[in-house]
């Protein structure tokens, strides 16, 4: 019953902001890309007939590329026999899907979830497996891809408390929706003592840690590393403050940090790095009114940095700045944001600073606290307080940064098992009619 009603509701809704939606369109010129897509019409998405199995991995948005990234690897090696594509439901998403991965997988704007435009989708995909990320749970995409034959897999599976606490509002669609799946693989125990009490099978929920923490890149990686060094004129010993993953308010505290840091570093370089792109207007106006020179790293690569603030102004490149970091801080966590990932700092030997809002990401900032490898700081006061004294002991600053690279390195393997995963379910995939080179 619940999943009619959101059937019928869905629809409701949507003819309801269908005028609007079309004015805001037609004035603002804002969200036509990928238009056709949404409502259904993928025949431009280049499809590989040749391979018998195709697997289609939906993530939401920037943060799920860097989950799926680790995936595709994973595919490439342990299922050879498979095509991938790629959708995720924003422009960013897209965009840093179409840059970062490999160019044989191709990627577009995932459907509404209504129940025709779902289906015009499935009809042109026919998926073999779909993959779904994390808590990213459309029922039309999930009922109707288990209807067109499609095995389903929750990867990188989590339920923070606010999720769990809303889905179990309607518990009986979850339900439903959680017994189409036919393996679940989560990050840790309590994810899956939160899907078990949400209906979702207990055979069929594996624990497997998180894709999102199997990193690439490593601080082996010295090119990378000598590449941004080179194009931002970095001297070898030159002290680089990266603040990644910033949020309306966090800039304006952490100048306080930048220029207490200066008065010790005064060569120091600082990389902002906001979390959304279109606040950099914002920021460049607010480093104007305190005297702070700054430039866009695009600007800097193409003319040479003359700045002592680079502010990042493309997407999906923070994880390999990370590379000539000296000082890092999480950003989204000094406001309620919930945080953002805090082991690609710590994939490069990196110990990781952060404010008291990490909801998002406790199972990482617990991995490195145990480690002491994190720190938590309430204010920008704190902040300068921790890096002045780090920066007045090299030697423990160091300790913590191999710690850091020794906690990031026990999260490798998790895609490899999560790929594992759909491998043992392959061959009954393989045998059904609903392969889509013999639909």
């Amino acid at each position: 019953m619940l999943y009619n009603l959101y059937k019928l509701l869905g629809w409701l809704f949507f003819m309801a902001i269908s005028p609007f939606a079309c004015v805001y369109l037609v004035f603002s010129g804002k969200h036509r890309q990928g238009l056709r897509q949404r409502f259904g019409d993928v025949e431009d998405v280049p499809l590989d007939e040749d391979k018998p199995v195709r697997i289609w991995l939906h993530a939401a948005s920037v943060g799920e590329i860097q989950i799926v990234k680790a995936l595709i690897n994973e595919i490439k090696k342990q299922l050879p026999e498979a095509s991938i594509v790629v959708s995720s439901g924003n422009r960013h998403g897209i965009a840093v899907a179409t840059n970062q991965l490999p160019k044989d997988v191709p990627c577009f704007f995932a459907p509404l979830d209504l129940i025709g435009i779902v289906n015009l989708t499935l009809q042109t995909i026919q998926p073999t497996i779909y993959i779904c990320l994390e808590t990213e749970l459309w029922p039309n995409i999930i009922r109707q891809a288990q209807h067109h034959g499609a095995k389903l897999f929750l990867l990188n599976g989590r339920l923070s408390e606010n999720s769990y606490a809303g889905y179990k509002k309607v518990q009986g669609l979850m339900r439903d929706l959680l017994a189409c799946f036919t393996k679940i693989s989560v990050i840790q125990g309590i994810d899956a003592k939160r899907f078990r009490a949400l209906g979702a099978d207990p055979t069929r929920i594996r624990i497997l840690g998180s894709a999102k923490y199997d990193q690439p890149i490593t601080k082996a990686d010295c090119n990378l590393t000598k590449h941004y060094r080179q194009i931002l004129n970095f001297h070898n010993q030159q002290p680089v403050l990266v603040t990644g993953s910033t949020h309306t308010g966090e800039e304006a505290m952490l100048i306080k940090v930048f220029r207490a840091l200066q008065q010790r570093l005064p060569d120091l370089v600082w990389i902002v790095a906001p979390r959304h792109l279109q606040r950099l207007t914002e920021i460049e106006t607010l480093f104007k009114t305190q005297g702070i020179t700054s430039m866009r790293l695009r600007q800097a690569q193409e003319q040479g940095r003359s700045a002592e603030v680079v502010l990042v102004d493309t997407m999906g490149e923070l994880a390999s700045l990370y590379s000539i970091a000296t000082y890092v801080f999480c950003g989204g966590s000094l406001v309620k944001r919930g945080g953002h990932n805090v082991l690609e700092a710590a994939a490069w030997g990196i110990p990781v600073f952060y404010g008291p809002h990490m909801d998002d990401f406790l199972d990482a900032k617990a991995l490195l606290e145990t480690e002491n490898a994190g720190f938590c700081v309430n204010t920008s006061q704190e902040l300068v307080g921790r890096l002045l004294y780090f920066i007045e002991k090299p030697e423990e600053y160091a300790v913590a940064g191999r710690s850091a690279l020794k906690v990031a390195n026990r999260q490798q393997g998790s895609a490899q098992k999560q790929i594992a995963l759909i491998k043992e379910d392959l061959h009954s995939v393989t045998n059904s009619s609903c392969v889509h080179s013999t639909s």
